[in-house]
């Protein structure tokens, strides 16, 4: 069965059985900033996302948070028309503070390396 790109929604990524073989045996695409952990499943007529940050690059939970928004902005672009169905993680591995507009960017970014 094939989806069209339209009857493909946006959800929240949730559950040790999704996010572990996501890990496992997930594709790996990178941007200088990002890094998406995707698991494509063409069955699925959803794209499963979760975003993270590290802690070791911003220890004040406050900043993580802000971030984590930011991304999260940044993923609802798609909401209209995910790329792909399946389960994605993203991860920001920058050091420094981002703007939202640049967080848009390398986001957009990112998603186009996954299309083949």
């Amino acid at each position: 069965m094939s989806l069209k790109k339209n009857d493909i929604s946006l959800v929240q990524l949730k559950g040790k059985t999704k996010i572990v073989p996501l890990f496992e045996s997930g594709k790996i695409y990178r941007t200088p900033s990002l890094l998406l952990r995707v698991l494509k499943d063409e069955k699925s007529k959803s794209l499963a996302a979760a975003v993270s940050v590290s802690k070791k690059n911003f220890a004040k939970a406050v900043d993580r948070n802000r971030i984590k928004r930011q991304l999260r902005v940044a993923l609802n672009s798609f909401a209209v028309q995910p790329p792909f169905s399946g389960v994605c993680m993203l991860i920001y591995t920058g050091k420094e503070m981002p703007q939202t507009a640049f967080l848009n960017e390398e986001t957009k970014r990112i998603f186009e390396k996954t299309i083949p």
